[in-house]
């Protein structure tokens, strides 16, 4: 702006008051060239080229005035019109000018950066690098990642050999991280074997022992055990935060009660960790502490509908039902609105008050549209849970009216229908997905199944599941249901198999009812029975093996 002030004082040929883009206008353009020499009055000249579309003449008027100018504005209006339509060479040039002008410019040194990756410019690319980081030692180097990601894949190694090269002489830890995340994506562990070396010659900072520690994972024993390698960061508050979940998922829940204490008591102001802190006291039945702690999250406004959840959960646990009630109807932010909304539910049900339960979720509809379709669907399987399928048909049918394309209404809904025993409602909703999203794989296998489970038109089951199964041929539910297609189609030999593949990868226990009774009709009862026992492990309650179990042997 202050170039073009002054470049609004410079005496100009040729007065121009016809609207841009006039033949006048051009010809007052062409002759104020060969009038004006100052950078400042370059400047306007280019400007009114720009808005007549010509951008070439435009480069060259600036490229004109940023080597006149010693102000790097100047120069860096040149080197983003030269990125813009000019050459590799005008480019080149526009970004040494810039530099020349203003050495301790971050953004001329990432620009010249930038450009030189991109044309294989080994050189200048480790220049550039070497200067940044000389003149910012802590400069975070995070974006180099997504950027090596995005060149071509026979220029990523010449880049990351250069950022290699240079990390090596510098103890920037960010540089470090972006080297080995680049070189695992090249060949596994690699990069981790690498970053191992750069730590035993550095002084490594508390970011970059983490990044390490969590390349461990999901070895979290690992991980706690290579931080303790570097007893330099044990002070550092988010070492110590993360130690502390670690702890805490190991089940050790002592010494990360310990470590997140400190934590809170050297920074206060750490809600996320004082959050896990009061969960991880409601875990140790210890209800007074971490009412206190999620009392105090109550003043934050990021927190305070996680403080009102978990102060909910804490009220049925001491059973306080009203003031349960009252903090879960507190809840106003997001996914959590719809998991009080289901605690509130489950309340209702204590209390023989399912209409009040109705009333909570249609009431949340109205208060968090943003989150209607999820609390349609919440309602639903709470109410399938309970054994209301039926009460929740006209839920997920209203909901339907509002988004009739949805694919989880139809599919809850279906699920609903089947529950019932209304199997051509269940076959209707199913279709419906399939003319939506054909040869979806889910889709198929739900009503290949439903078809085999609750009617006899196997052979139209089998197609619907083998085609599911070509898609996803580990999928432990598909695999499940064409053992008990198989089944079903008196082929016990081809469906064991089938039950063995999906067992080995989950032990539910729909699984285990089905394979326990192929293998009670191959006549290996013991074995069926272990396989039962050891499915009600996964579900104690599981009315699907008991069922089985009852129907096998009548009693």
């Amino acid at each position: 702006m202050v170039c073009l002030t002054l470049a609004a004082c410079q005496p100009l040929g040729t007065l121009i008051t016809e609207p841009p883009g006039s033949e006048s206008m051009r010809t007052a353009v062409v002759e104020s060239k060969r009038a004006i020499q100052t950078p400042a009055g370059l400047i306007l000249l280019a400007e009114a080229e720009l808005s007549l579309g010509n951008a070439d003449a435009a480069l060259t008027l600036y490229l004109k005035a940023a080597q006149q100018s010693t102000n790097a504005d100047v120069s860096e209006r040149a080197a983003f019109l030269a990125r813009q339509a000019g050459s590799d060479q005008q480019i080149e040039e526009a970004l040494e000018r810039w530099s020349l002008v203003d050495p301790q410019s971050r953004g001329a040194l990432e620009a010249s950066l930038i450009f030189a990756a991109e044309k294989g410019r080994l050189e200048i690319l480790e220049t550039s690098l070497t200067r940044l980081l000389t003149l910012e030692p802590e400069y975070r180097t995070d974006w180099f990642a997504s950027f090596w990601a995005g060149l071509p894949v026979d220029q990523r190694n010449d880049f990351l050999n250069v950022l290699t090269r240079v990390v090596n002489q510098f103890n920037n830890s960010s540089l470090a991280m972006v080297v080995s995340e680049a070189k695992n994506r090249m060949d596994a562990k690699s990069g981790t074997h690498w970053l191992d070396l750069w730590l035993a010659a550095n002084e490594p900072s508390a970011s970059v022992v983490l990044f390490r520690a969590r390349l461990e994972l999901p070895d979290r024993r690992a991980a706690i055990q290579l931080i303790d390698q570097f007893p330099n960061v044990a002070s550092d508050l988010n070492i110590r935060a993360q130690l502390a979940r670690w702890h805490g998922l190991e089940d050790n829940d002592e010494q990360a009660l310990v470590l997140l204490s400190g934590v809170i008591d050297d920074d206060p102001s750490r809600y996320q960790d004082l959050l896990t802190l009061g969960l991880l006291e409601m875990q140790t039945d210890d209800f007074e502490a971490a009412e206190s702690r999620l009392k105090s999250l109550l003043a934050s406004e990021q927190y305070r509908s996680n403080a009102y959840y978990h102060l909910g959960e804490v009220a049925v646990r001491k059973e306080q039902i009203d003031l349960a009630i009252d903090r879960f109807l507190r809840v106003e932010r997001g996914e959590l609105v719809i998991e009080a909304r289901k605690q509130l539910a489950n309340l209702a049900v204590q209390q023989n008050n399912l209409e009040q339960a109705q009333r909570w979720f249609a009431e949340a509809r109205l208060l968090f549209p943003d989150v209607k379709h999820q609390l349609y669907i919440a309602e639903a399987q709470f109410q399938t849970t309970n054994n209301m399928a039926s009460s929740a048909i006209p839920v997920l049918t209203e909901a339907l009216s509002k988004e009739p394309e949805s694919v989880e209404i139809l599919y809850t809904r279906a699920l609903a229908f089947e529950q019932i025993g209304n199997i051509d409602g269940a076959e209707t909703d199913l279709r419906k997905i399939l003319d939506l999203k054909p040869n979806d794989p889910d889709a198929m296998n739900a009503l290949g199944y439903t078809l085999a489970d609750r009617t006899d038109r196997y052979q139209e089951a089998f197609v619907l599941i083998e085609k599911a199964l070509e898609q996803k041929p580990e999928s432990p539910a598909i695999l499940d249901s064409m053992g008990w297609v198989l089944l079903k189609l008196g082929r016990l030999d081809q469906a064991e198999p089938h039950f063995e593949k999906a067992w080995e990868r989950s032990k539910d226990h729909e699984i285990a009812a089905h394979y326990g009774e192929l293998l009670w009709l191959l006549g290996r009862q013991q074995d069926a029975r272990e396989i039962w026992d050891l499915g009600y492990e996964s579900n104690p309650e599981s009315d699907k093996i008991r069922d089985t179990i009852q129907r096998l042997t009548n009693s």
